[in-house]
């Protein structure tokens, strides 16, 4: 049985929405009293306007209902006392009728203006209120340095809406959903939140015309609704029945709102990583720095004495003399790779480039004749027309380039395989490309194979291709990496010269 708190709560509620209702009838009853007063004492004429002033009273302080009331019952009471015949519900004639009914129709209007005037006045102050409440809790949160807090002050905010029994936020970074702000979740929920962001699809809610709609049938509480957002998804328990317009445009200023809380978070969450990133390869650049100068000196030794060994008046024996040239082969290796680690360090230091006009047909010569013993397995195809423009770059650091490109060829195609080098003139740049035929790229892995220490090789450095794209980029041009019909392609762009190459010796 009701408690008889909730029964005295239940009578209080009804009397106050019949309260109007009787003071409509109350009303008309008394302006009935003053006009027969009136009457009693002077002929006026035209006192049935007095009923006018008090429905429209009543239609600007309570609304339609009570104001239609108060319309009916001044007819009623106008018509028996002031009506002939006096003291019936009955009209004696057209002019008498054609009054009432002016009278009803009158009073019914002026309570209908009167009641859409409170209406439209109780919307206007509702949306300035909402309006002026939601711009001081976005002023708050904007100015509040930790999103997370930020996020709170709009849960509560969304918990306080009297149709709203649950209000989360759930941020998802990497597919993992972690709570923000607002009430708890279940472990199933912050899976359902986590699937909703993935897929970029709200369940039961959506955001229609600046107001949130509800889309699903089954109880709020039961089953909350999900809305992704930019970083994150917005978990909302709602009762549609008990919601309200302004509400539901309320709710959809707070999401909206926290959708650029979320930005926010993700800026500066990748601000951070980019910092740390920065900083992590500040660290490395300068470890690699310095082990490439340490270790120059001693490799430099060690090719020394292991040349000195290898003469004939060593006296070594066979066996001996091929254990001596397997280990120059490997301190040649390693000599290259320390150059290698150099050479990166100093262009990423910013590498001060000498740069002067040169033949591009000169560059690929001395690199392909500096790799002469490796590409003698290969076909070599070198197609660039003669009207080739010159191009203004360091020939040391545009050799490497070439020669780092042609390695990596060598190292993919198969024995006898053909290594295609090409160049053409494109929108005032020089665009390069050397391909070869071999096993393609990972898709994945074309943007990942100019990374430093990246390889695809089990013994590889990993150093060849990053010192490419650094050496393109401090020239200013671009370079790529792409799956052709026969192997992979590497194209890049190096910047034409403003004046004409130096004639070479041999021309």
């Amino acid at each position: 049985m009701p408690a008889p708190r909730e029964i005295l709560a239940g009578r209080l509620k009804l009397q106050s929405r019949l309260a109007p209702y009787g003071l409509a009838i109350g009303g008309a009853i008394a302006v009935t009293a003053a006009i027969e007063l009136i009457t009693s004492l002077a002929s006026v004429q035209g006192l049935s306007a007095i009923y006018l002033l008090l429905v429209l009273w009543l239609g600007a302080r309570w609304g339609r209902g009570p104001a239609v009331a108060g319309s009916i019952a001044s007819f009623l009471l106008y018509d028996y006392f002031f009506v002939p015949p006096v003291g019936t519900f009955t009209v004696s004639g057209t002019a008498q009728l054609v009054e009432l009914v002016v009278l009803l129709a009158v009073a019914l209007v002026t309570s209908q203006l009167a009641a859409s005037l409170r209406r439209a006045r109780a919307s206007a102050e509702a949306l300035a209120r909402d309006s002026r409440a939601l711009y001081e809790l976005a002023t708050a949160a904007l100015r509040t340095p930790d999103v997370t807090v930020a996020l709170a002050m709009l849960s509560r905010r969304a918990n306080e809406l009297p149709s709203v029994s649950r209000f989360a936020l759930v941020a998802v970074d990497s597919g993992l959903p972690t709570l923000l702000a607002g009430d708890e979740l279940s472990a199933g929920e912050l899976k359902q939140a986590a699937w909703s962001h993935e897929n970029g699809r709200p369940i039961g809610i959506a955001i229609r015309d600046g107001a949130v709609v509800l889309v699903h049938t089954h109880p709020a509480d039961s089953a909350p609704a999900y809305l992704p957002l930019a970083s994150g998804v917005a978990v909302i328990g709602i009762d549609g029945e008990q919601a309200d317009p302004d509400e539901l445009r309320m709710l959809a200023a707070l999401i909206g709102l926290a959708d650029l809380l979320f930005d926010r978070r993700r800026a500066a969450f990748e601000s951070e990583r980019a910092h740390g990133l920065e900083s992590s390869d500040r660290l490395k650049t300068a470890i690699l720095s310095s082990l490439s100068h340490e270790l120059k000196s001693p490799i430099a030794s060690l090719r020394t004495g292991l040349t000195a060994l290898a003469a004939p008046r060593a006296g070594l024996q066979p066996e001996q003399r091929e254990l001596l040239v397997d280990l120059d082969r490997q301190a040649t290796r390693l000599d290259r790779m320390v150059g290698d680690l150099l050479a990166l360090s100093r262009l990423e230091a910013g590498l001060q480039l000498e740069r002067e006009a040169h033949s591009f047909a000169d560059i690929v010569g001395n690199a392909t004749r500096q790799l002469r013993v490796e590409l003698a397995s290969n076909r070599l195809e070198v197609e660039l027309p003669d009207d080739l423009p010159p191009v203004d770059v360091d020939e040391v650091q545009a050799g490497r380039l070439l020669a780092n490109l042609l390695e990596n060829a060598h190292e993919w195609a198969p024995p006898g395989g053909v290594i295609e080098v090409g160049a053409a003139q494109r929108s005032g740049m020089l665009e390069a490309w050397i391909e070869n035929e071999g096993p393609p790229i990972a898709t994945a892995d074309l943007d990942r194979v100019f990374d430093t220490l990246w390889t695809r090789r089990a013994r590889g450095s990993g150093l060849g291709l990053a010192i490419c794209k650094r050496v393109v980029e401090a020239h200013g041009g671009t370079i790529r990496a792409e799956n052709r019909r026969r192997g992979p392609r590497f194209t890049f762009t190096l910047p034409l010269a403003a004046v004409p190459a130096p004639r070479s010796a041999a021309t």
